[in-house]
């Protein structure tokens, strides 16, 4: 299984599940820079803090994302696992996020930081 591929968005699916939190729902395409196979995407659609579905690529032709969030994958391998605060990151270019802003701070970051999610992005 190779990163960002479909299996691994399965198995990150999984890992996090449905989730129980009070988030409405979201679109969220990952654009990652800088991997061995150059750049890579995966999207993911979130409803109550878990992922409904996760997919390889951009955002399927007609769907936009709410929130696009523009990476090297070494950034987004400290920002998931807890090593580096992605507002150091944001400030210093490394994270860019395009799109609803406001859901990125209020809602994602405090997602993405808690247990679940950097267990996930760990196992993977």
């Amino acid at each position: 299984m190779a990163r960002y591929d479909q299996a691994w968005c399965d198995q990150l699916a999984s890992a996090v599940g449905n989730g129980a939190g009070e988030h409405a729902e979201m679109r969220l395409l990952y654009v990652v820079t800088d991997t061995d196979d150059g750049k890579k995407a995966f999207n993911l659609e979130l409803d109550k803090g878990g992922i409904v579905a996760a997919t390889e690529g951009r955002m399927p032709r007609g769907q936009k994302a709410d929130v696009t969030v523009t990476v090297k994958e070494a950034v987004i391998d400290q920002l998931w696992s807890g090593e580096r605060s992605r507002d150091e990151a944001f400030m210093r270019g490394d994270l860019k996020i395009e799109g609803a802003y406001e859901r990125w701070l209020d809602e994602l970051v405090p997602l993405f930081s808690n247990d679940v999610w950097t267990a996930a992005w760990s196992a993977s």
